[in-house]
C-alpha cells in the first residue's frame, strides 16, 4: 500500500504541492538523514516511529504527525514492533510557514495531534488518484492540499478561540 505523487513546475507560487504519498512501514524502516528543499508534513495512521531533529527524539504514534522544515536534517525510523503507516504532504511557498503557524505547527512546534486521520488520510488517497498532471487536476490537486491544511487549522485551538470569538462580538452587536 505504498503510493506516490510528485507535481513539477506549479502554476501557484504562494502556496502549492510538492509531493505526497502514503507509506505502510516494515519494522524499522528509515529515511535519511536527510535535508529537504520544502516543507513535508507527516501523519501517523496506524502503528508507531521516532522522529529526530535538531539532537531531539519524538515518540510519535497513531493520530499523531510531525513537521520537517527545509534545509534541516532529520531522520525517521518505524518502530520495530509496531512499524507505523503514514502519509505525508510535501509543500513550499512564500506563505507555507504563514499556514503552518495557523494549524498551530511551526519551528518550535514540530509534533502535532489530529483526530482527523481519516479526512487527511482521503485528501492523500484522492491526490494519489491523479494520474495525469495538468492545469484541471493541478487545481484539483491545490483544492485539496487546502483542504488538508483547513483540517489541522480546525484543530488548532487558538484560531477556534478565534473564529467563534469574532462570531460572538457580531451576534452581540446586531
Amino acid at each position: 500500500m505504498n503510493s506516490f505523487l510528485e507535481v513539477k513546475n506549479s502554476i501557484f507560487y504562494t502556496f502549492y504541492m510538492v509531493f505526497c504519498g502514503i507509506e505502510k512501514c516494515i519494522s524499522l524502516h528509515s529515511f535519511g538523514p536527510a535535508v529537504r528543499n520544502c516543507y513535508l508534513l507527516h501523519f501517523c495512521l496506524d502503528g508507531k516511529g521516532k522522529y529526530y531533529v535538531r539532537e531531539r527524539e519524538y515518540h510519535i504514534g497513531k493520530g499523531e504527525g510531525f513537521l520537517i522544515y527545509p534545509n534541516e536534517v532529520t531522520f525517521y525510523q518505524a518502530d520495530e514492533e509496531e512499524p507505523w503507516t503514514y502519509i505525508w504532504v510535501a509543500f513550499s511557498g512564500a506563505r507555507a510557514e504563514e499556514y503552518l503557524k495557523l494549524c498551530g505547527i511551526d519551528f518550535e512546534n514540530l509534533v502535532f495531534k489530529s483526530d482527523k486521520g481519516d479526512e487527511l488520510k482521503k485528501c492523500v488517497e484522492i491526490m494519489l488518484q491523479q494520474k495525469e498532471i495538468g492545469i484541471k487536476n493541478e487545481f484539483f490537486i491545490q483544492g485539496l492540499l487546502f483542504q488538508f491544511i483547513s483540517l489541522l487549522i480546525l484543530e488548532n485551538n487558538e484560531v477556534k478561540k478565534k473564529l467563534f470569538g469574532n462570531i460572538k462580538q457580531r451576534v452581540q452587536y446586531r
